[in-house]
């Protein structure tokens, strides 16, 4: 039998798209910077509620220490 060749030319606009076309798509998935490292100033009213867990927490522990 003889051998085929392909009558397809190849030519650009058969070629699939590539990610690089994809620009102005937000990126997702492992390794995107979504700013989840960077922190704000605390507000009073966080400040008090951390304060006041503290207080609490440190009343829990004294209650188990003297209960022991």
């Amino acid at each position: 039998m003889p051998e085929q060749a392909s009558t397809v030319p190849a030519t650009t606009a058969e070629t699939p798209p590539t990610q690089t076309d994809n620009i102005s798509e937000r990126a997702t998935g492992a390794g995107v910077d979504t700013g989840a490292g960077i922190t704000r100033p605390k507000t009073e009213a966080e400040l008090e509620a951390d304060r006041l867990y503290e207080e609490a927490m440190e009343e829990e522990y004294a209650k188990r220490e003297g209960g022991a």
